[in-house]
C-alpha cells in the first residue's frame, strides 16, 4: 500500500483498525518495512491512512500480538518479522496497550453487583466495606484463556451496570468506564503471581484444577492518584503469552 492509498471504504462492516492492520501486515510481509527497520510514528500512520490515533494504536497492538513488531522505550516501534506461536501473545509497554485487546471476545458472566468484601474495599481505599463486582471471560479464536473479576466503588458499579458495561466484544471495562470517571485514568500497578488453579477458574479457562496458572492483579488510578478499579485475572498459560521487549537505549 502506497502513502496515498487508504484502507478500502466499501467494507463498512470491517473495523477500521483491522483494515489498517491488514495493510501494515501486508507491507511487512512484502518487505516495505524490513526486519529491524523502524516503523513510522503513530502520527505519521494516522495522517497517512486518514484514521484516528485510537485506530492506529489498536492496529499496532494487533501486530505486537502477532509478534511482527516490537517497541523500544524512548525510541519507537521496529519490525521483528517473527510470528506468534498460536497462543494469544500480548506485548505490553504502556497503559494504552493494557486497555486494548485486539481480536479477542469478552463474555459477560456476571454484571456489576454490590457485595461485601473488606479486603478489596481496602485495596481501593474505600471508606466502607462494599464493592461492586463483575465477572468476565475473554476468548481468542473462540477459545477462552482468561477469567477476570472487576471491582469498583458501588456508585460506579451502578452506573456501569445501567450503561451495559461490561459488554460482549473486544472492549475492556476500564476503557469503557473511563468516560464516567471524574478524572482520566493515569496508570496501573500490576502484580504477577504463579498459582495453582482453583476448580471454578480451571473449568472456565480450560485447564485442570491444580494446574499452574498466572494471576495478574491490577490497580488502576486516576490523575489525582485515586484508585478507580481493581482487577484479578486468572490466565491459562498454555493459551496466553505475556511478553515485554527490553532493549538498551540507543
Amino acid at each position: 500500500m502506497t502513502d496515498k492509498e487508504q484502507p478500502a471504504s466499501p467494507r463498512r462492516k470491517t473495523p477500521a483498525y483491522r483494515l489498517l492492520t491488514d495493510a501494515l501486515r501486508a507491507d511487512i510481509e512484502e518487505g516495505v518495512y524490513a526486519q529491524g527497520r523502524k516503523m513510522p510514528t503513530e502520527e505519521v500512520l494516522r495522517t497517512r491512512y486518514n484514521v484516528s490515533r485510537h485506530t492506529v494504536r489498536q492496529a499496532l497492538q494487533t501486530l505486537l500480538t502477532e509478534g511482527l513488531i516490537y517497541r523500544v522505550q524512548g525510541s519507537g516501534t521496529y519490525v521483528s518479522g517473527r510470528q506468534s506461536s498460536g497462543r494469544y501473545l500480548r506485548s505490553i509497554g504502556s497503559l494504552d496497550e493494557i486497555v486494548v485487546w485486539p481480536d479477542t471476545e469478552t463474555e459477560v458472566l456476571e454484571r456489576f453487583a454490590t457485595q461485601v468484601d473488606p479486603s478489596i474495599a481496602q485495596r481501593l481505599e474505600l471508606p466502607y466495606i462494599e464493592v461492586s463486582r463483575a465477572l468476565v471471560r475473554r476468548s481468542f479464536k473462540g477459545v477462552p484463556f482468561v477469567l477476570t473479576r472487576h471491582y469498583v466503588a458501588p456508585e460506579l458499579g451502578d452506573t456501569l451496570r445501567a450503561e451495559g458495561i461490561p459488554a460482549k466484544g473486544e472492549g475492556t471495562v476500564i476503557g469503557s468506564a473511563e468516560p464516567f470517571l471524574e478524572r482520566p485514568v493515569a496508570g496501573a500497578r500490576q502484580d504477577i503471581t504463579a498459582m495453582n488453579a482453583p476448580a471454578e477458574e480451571a473449568e472456565l479457562i480450560g485447564c485442570k484444577p491444580g494446574d499452574a496458572i498466572l494471576l495478574i492483579e491490577r490497580l488502576y488510578y486516576d490523575t489525582a492518584g485515586n484508585f478507580v478499579e481493581f482487577t484479578a485475572s486468572h490466565f491459562n498459560p498454555r493459551r496466553y503469552g505475556y511478553r515485554m521487549e527490553l532493549r538498551r537505549a540507543q
